[in-house]
This record gives C-alpha cells, sequence and structure tokens, in this order.
C-alpha cells in the first residue's frame, strides 16, 4: 500500500526537492496545477524542461502551478532553472498513474497531468513533446 492520498484529486504525496525540503502536490489544491513526470532518458529530460522554459511567459500569464517531478537523485537531475521535485522509488507515479484511470502511461516516457483550480482530475498526455499544447489548454481554460 502507498504512503499517499487524495486531496480532493491531487495526490497528497511529499517528494523531494532536487535542492533540498520537500514538495506535496496536494499543496496547491485551489490553483490549476500541473505535474510534469519527466522521462527517465536524460536528452530527452532536457529537451523536455527547454520545452516549458521557452514557453515560461505563456505559462506565467494561466496562472497555473507547474511542478516537475524526475525519478533520479539530485546529483544526476537534469541542470534547469526549474526545481525538480523527485520520485526515485516511483511511488509517487504509481499513485498519480492510479488518478488518470485507463490510460496507458509508460513511465519512460514521462507524462503531464492537469488539475483544475478545484483539485479534481482534469487531463493527461503521455509522453513529451505536449507543451504547446498543455500552454494552449491551460489559456483556454482562464
Amino acid at each position: 500500500m502507498l504512503a499517499a492520498e487524495l486531496n480532493f484529486g491531487v495526490p497528497n504525496i511529499d517528494l523531494p526537492w532536487s535542492c533540498g525540503g520537500t514538495a506535496n502536490p496536494s499543496c496547491f489544491v485551489g490553483h490549476q496545477l500541473l505535474v510534469l513526470f519527466l522521462p527517465t532518458d536524460e536528452r530527452e529530460q532536457a529537451a523536455e524542461i527547454e520545452s516549458y522554459e521557452i514557453l515560461a511567459a505563456e505559462l506565467a500569464g494561466t496562472d497555473a502551478w507547474f511542478l516537475v517531478v524526475g525519478t533520479d537523485d539530485p546529483k544526476t537531475s537534469p541542470t534547469s532553472s526549474i526545481p525538480i521535485a523527485l520520485d526515485p522509488n516511483g511511488k509517487a507515479w504509481q499513485v498519480f498513474n492510479k488518478v488518470a484511470k485507463g490510460v496507458n502511461l509508460d513511465r519512460s516516457k514521462g507524462a503531464v497531468f492537469l488539475f483544475t483550480r478545484g483539485g479534481a482530475f482534469h487531463r493527461v498526455w503521455s509522453g513529451q513533446g505536449h507543451s504547446s499544447e498543455v500552454v494552449q489548454e491551460l489559456l483556454s481554460r482562464g
């Protein structure tokens, strides 16, 4: 059994930050929340982070919170201006995967989860390369 529960639809699980401290996705209930699980390949991680960094101004205009989750320890996390929460044992992935019932997700390819301001699960994008689509979805939701 996982040591996590749901706060509305958002998983309530503590994740260590790569820079120290912890992050808990359920603390963001009340805001739109994007949770980006990075792919496991280091080059794909860097490309995915870069795609969101390029769209940072548009993301800022959506009033959404953005949580990036990696699998590795801080020594091997991608270098980025975006802080990375860590899920080295995969528990957070398991919990988020259950939220997206019926969707075939592959942890090695990553995924993006979107939750509404009220904490309800809204949508998941499987794999990487969806940054423009994600930002457009956020902009359309206001």
